[in-house]
């Protein structure tokens, strides 16, 4: 719940950061405004009202105007242009902020407790709530999915070991400084009676030796980690009957998450009731 939960107050804050930016744009483009000028210039043509014509003609104000006008008019269609733009990243960042709560909902809804789940749809639901962090990060996504059966699981510890797969690799690109960062999500038909889901990414790898140690509690190699999400993730994988594990060449080469289950999980868990 703690790792879920510190995900989705993560991803909501950077979401909402976008939403600030947006919201500090439109009201700079608001409060430096050429529309006042229409203002501006009614006052000015009222006043010369009886004596317009002579006014546009022989006044150096009024000999103006008519380039000022088509100044202005290119302005305020960019000016609109560039707040409805602004307006429809505000809009789709509090979409974005609604889905990834909504999703969160989903899964503290029913803990500890075994559903008939599609393993592609747990998946896209750990995608979504790492979607906007990955956009930022410039960070592109590859699915490959195999077609897999409906499973009876804890869908919250699936949901729990993939978004902490995904966190990793999303700072795992970022620390291998590659010009294009990739991150392949996959499921695997493993046997009929096993199915694995890998998250690889092209970061900055793992050291030999601490390929196991990384499941360690308290273990950790990135700054500001706590060493504590691959460590509950094996826990949790073992609670479902299987297992984590890691895999890389070495220091710049990339690693790839593995989750190993079995189709039909262990007895024990209470079945959802409807």
């Amino acid at each position: 719940m703690a790792e879920v939960a510190t995900s989705v107050l993560h991803n909501v804050g950077n979401v909402l950061n976008s939403v600030n930016v947006a919201a500090g744009v439109l009201s700079d483009r608001l409060n430096n405004s050429k529309a006042s000028g229409v203002s501006k210039l009614s006052k000015l043509l009222t006043q010369q009202e009886g004596n317009l014509s002579r006014f546009v003609a022989e006044d150096e104000r009024g000999r103006q105007i008519p380039a000022y006008l088509k100044q202005l008019a290119e302005h305020l269609e960019q000016e609109q242009v560039d707040m409805r733009k602004e307006l429809h990243e505000l809009v789709m960042n509090v979409e974005h902020i609604k889905e990834i709560v909504a999703t969160q909902q989903n899964y503290a809804r029913v803990l500890g407790v075994a559903e008939v789940v599609d393993l592609s749809e747990v998946l896209e639901d750990a995608i979504k709530i790492h979607g906007g962090s990955y956009e930022r990060h410039a960070i592109k996504l590859i699915r490959e999915y195999d077609n897999l059966p409906q499973m009876t699981l804890d869908k919250h510890k699936v949901m729990q070991i993939l978004i902490n797969f995904l966190s990793n690799a999303k700072y795992a690109c970022d620390a291998g400084g590659k010009n294009e960062k990739m991150v392949a999500v996959r499921l695997k038909l493993v046997s009929k009676e096993r199915v694995r889901m890998e998250v690889a990414d092209n970061g900055i790898g793992i050291a030999p030796e601490n390929l196991t140690r990384i499941f360690s509690q308290g273990f950790t190699t990135r700054k500001g980690g706590h060493g504590f999400g691959l460590h509950s993730g094996a826990l949790a994988a073992k609670d479902l009957g299987g297992v984590i594990s890691a895999e890389s060449v070495g220091i710049g080469h990339g690693a790839t998450f593995i989750l190993e289950m079995p189709i039909v999980p262990p007895s024990g868990l209470p079945k959802a009731t409807s």
